[in-house]
């Protein structure tokens, strides 16, 4: 992994990146738009560091590039001006992910070079939160060896597939149950995939499922492990105890889906899915637990769709 600094000959502020450089990152320069893409097509970068100019458009070009073709690398945007049109560009034309004001302190742009590396080992890596489940109890390490190999993943969306959901679900249902470790299950459905499938072809709805698989895969905290269910459904393990919390966090993946647009030969299309939570607790068993969660996914499916239900709020108004 490395971290690719464009530099525009034009502007070229002071930055110490020694303190960075001693630590034991690689960094590499790119002085114009076309050596940055010949050199991330040639080795992906973790991290992209681009700096405000009297061109902006450059920066903000070469940002827009790495989120489009290479999204796990990591944006970071420094600037000396705290404009507020220049923020918003930068945030809703680049999505970047960190923000620093020029003059940057040596030791805080390290501290958020390692958080944006460690941020891509997450995406590009995700079995790595296995690892780390493993250290929780000495019973996860033999089924972590399990999941590291193709035939755990879905070839089309790159989430894990519907056996490592069996496997891993068992496992966070053993954790739960030995050591209080609460969870919630989501099952979440695309709304109106035949019709789509129908009106654009499979090869549309196949990209559609691509794009709905890396914006889950994007949007994952470490603790949580997202999986294509089978067909147009997929699933999250979400860990905490706490469903609102939960609906909140898949909210906003929903709101992510409906802004997309999907752009296909001659078509731009939009999607949304809904969603339907239901959290472990003692009495429930795995069976019932996928029972709950399907349950509040249909209860949002038959009540508008594109929303997000949780079934004990429905089980609620249903005494």
């Amino acid at each position: 992994m490395y971290l690719l600094v464009y530099k525009s000959l034009k502007f070229s502020p002071q930055i110490d990146f020694e303190i960075i450089k001693k630590d034991g990152f690689e960094i590499v320069f790119a002085s114009n738009l076309k050596s940055m893409r010949d050199m991330m097509l040639a080795r992906e970068a973790a991290a992209v560091i681009a700096f405000y100019e009297s061109e902006e458009k450059n920066a903000l070009d070469m940002l827009r590039y790495i989120m489009r073709q290479h999204s796990n690398t990591q944006r970071i945007y420094l600037t000396e001006h705290l404009g507020k049109a220049l923020i918003e560009n930068a945030v809703n034309k680049a999505h970047i992910n960190y923000l620093l004001i020029l003059p940057a302190d040596p030791d805080h742009l390290l501290k958020i070079v390692k958080k944006a590396f460690r941020r891509y080992e997450f995406l590009t890596r995700p079995m790595k939160r296995y690892d780390d489940l493993a250290g929780i109890t000495a019973e996860l390490l033999e089924h972590v060896d399990k999941f590291k190999n193709e035939a755990s993943t879905d070839s089309l969306t790159k989430l894990f597939n519907r056996r490592s959901f069996d496997e891993i679900l068992d496992k966070a249902m053993a954790l739960y149950n030995k050591n209080d470790l609460h969870f919630s299950l989501v099952i979440l459905d695309l709304d109106d995939f035949k019709k789509l499938n129908d009106s654009y072809g499979h090869q549309a709805g196949d990209e559609v499922l691509r794009t709905f698989g890396h914006i889950l895969q994007k949007n994952m905290r470490q603790e949580d492990s997202a999986f294509r269910y089978g067909g147009e459904e997929f699933a999250i393990i979400a860990s905490g105890d706490k469903a609102k919390n939960i609906k909140l966090f898949i909210d906003r993946i929903r709101k992510q889906v409906k802004e997309t647009i999907i752009t296909f030969e001659d078509h731009q299309i939009t999607f949304t899915f809904s969603a339907g939570i239901a959290c472990v607790h003692k009495t429930v068993s795995k069976d019932e637990l996928i029972n709950s969660a399907d349950q509040a996914l249909y209860y949002a499916k038959r009540h508008g769709k594109d929303q997000v239900i949780i079934y004990e709020d429905i089980r609620v108004k249903s005494t």
